[in-house]
């Protein structure tokens, strides 16, 4: 194989194109292991490991992804916090309170497994989930019982549901549309911050498989710029 054709250098390269990442700030490891693309690092934001893992998908010749990137929390917090932050967060959940998910943590990797009765409470508790500040990446296992078909609608109501659950977003300002398990997210925020923020909720769902931000911010330019 030449360099040119170096499946590593080309997943590297889409990195810092797709996912943003500077190999400076974020130092990422990306290698092969026979036919399957390891990537290994800590990561911003929710939007970088996803767009990482999509590029290293979308290389010629990588038969699987080995994902290894977590996001770098927000708060400094031990497993045990984060599986009582979580366990409280179900609890107030009246969907979620008498399902019994089972909640692990393990050096801020969160694991749930079980039983919901639906998808979207498949989806609600990932996304509490990756609210705790301390998880820096979430595995769900939640099995939906009885089986439900899923459909770009059902993952569009659930995301607008989850919109309306956090307090940094404006979800009445905010519009959804999902088309082939991409999610677009349109309408006005007031701040970078609150745009970014109803982005990472879109990323966090369960079943999506890219986010295009179309949100406009309507914050006032500062003096002179």
């Amino acid at each position: 194989m030449t360099r040119k054709d170096d499946p590593v250098k080309k997943i590297k390269a889409r990195l810092t194109e797709r996912a943003h990442l500077d190999p400076r700030k974020t130092p990422v490891e990306v290698r092969m292991e026979g036919d399957a693309v390891v990537i290994e690092g800590m990561v911003e934001r929710i939007a970088q490991k996803k767009r990482a893992l999509l590029a290293a998908m979308e290389q010629d010749g990588v038969r699987g992804v080995v994902d290894r990137l977590l996001v770098r929390p927000s708060s400094r917090m031990t497993d045990a916090e984060i599986r009582d932050h979580l366990n409280a967060a179900f609890m107030g959940e009246a969907a979620l309170k008498d399902a019994g998910i089972k909640v692990s943590s393990e050096r801020g990797i969160v694991d749930l497994e079980g039983a919901v009765g639906s998808l979207s409470h498949k989806r609600l508790a990932g996304v509490l989930a990756w609210w705790v500040p301390g998880a820096a990446d979430v595995i769900n296992s939640l099995e939906v019982t009885p089986p439900e078909e899923d459909s770009p609608d059902e993952l569009r109501d659930a995301l607008t549901i989850i919109l309306e659950k956090d307090r940094l977003v404006d979800a009445a300002a905010i519009t959804v549309d999902v088309n082939g398990w991409v999610v677009t997210l349109g309408g006005a925020a007031q701040s970078e911050a609150e745009r970014e923020a109803a982005e990472d909720d879109a990323w966090y769902v369960w079943g999506v498989n890219d986010v295009v931000n179309n949100i406009r911010t309507t914050a006032p330019a500062r003096p002179g710029r």
